[in-house]
């Protein structure tokens, strides 16, 4: 009741001062967290994280698994999605099909028994080498589309976005996070973690705090 109280007697003896209330509002703490929808909730059902690097930007691919696993673990986590394609089941999928690659993603989808295919891929991707003189950011760069791979009529395909080139999607890592791995394996995870988490968001309702 103090909070409330609180914002009431400034609320009365600032009137007409709306953004000096805003600020004093955000240094006593009392701002509310901001509630934010998810863009689009994926529908019920298996899911397959399929994530593409045509220009194999990504090198060594170790991002690339690590994306499918953490943003797995994230849309889980957050009740987003249910059962999920793991590595290890795309892994046994790409040697039992020597034509993977010229797979559609419908096809993809269905051979890994997924109703849902969120394909991810990727349009930059850049970390310096050397982790002790690194000076600039990561930077990891992504575009993502949602397939009914259950979808008779290609016209039914795509669930999400409506825009045709998809949903872009990009993180950075500064580079005290980085120098923070101690080798380059641990950096690709962490860039994927965070492009895991701010992915994931996309998809699930969520509280960002103040």
């Amino acid at each position: 009741m103090r909070s409330l109280g609180l914002v009431a007697g400034l609320l009365t003896a600032t009137t007409g001062c709306g953004p000096q209330v805003g600020a004093w509002l955000y240094t006593l703490g009392l701002v509310p967290d901001e509630k934010v929808a998810a863009e689009y909730k994926l529908p019920d059902g298996p899911v397959l994280i399929l994530v593409d690097d045509n220009q194999g930007l990504v090198q060594p691919p170790l991002a690339r698994r690590a994306l499918v696993e953490a943003l797995g673990e994230e849309l889980k986590k957050h009740n987003a999605a249910g059962e999920v394609t793991t590595n290890e089941e795309l892994a046994r999928l790409r040697r039992s099909a020597p034509d993977f690659d010229e797979l559609s993603i419908r096809q993809v989808g269905r051979r890994a028994n997924a109703d849902t295919v969120l394909w991810i891929n990727v349009e930059d991707f850049s970390v310096e080498d050397d982790l002790e003189l690194l000076a600039s950011p990561a930077r990891f760069v992504v575009r993502l589309k949602v397939f009914n791979a259950r979808a008779d009529d290609k016209r039914d395909l795509r669930l999400w976005p409506r825009e045709r080139e998809g949903r872009f999607v990009t993180i950075t890592v500064s580079p005290h996070d980085i120098r923070e791995c101690k080798k380059m394996a641990d950096v690709h995870r962490k860039i994927a973690a965070v492009m895991a988490n701010k992915t994931a968001r996309l998809f699930y309702d969520h509280t960002i705090e103040r």
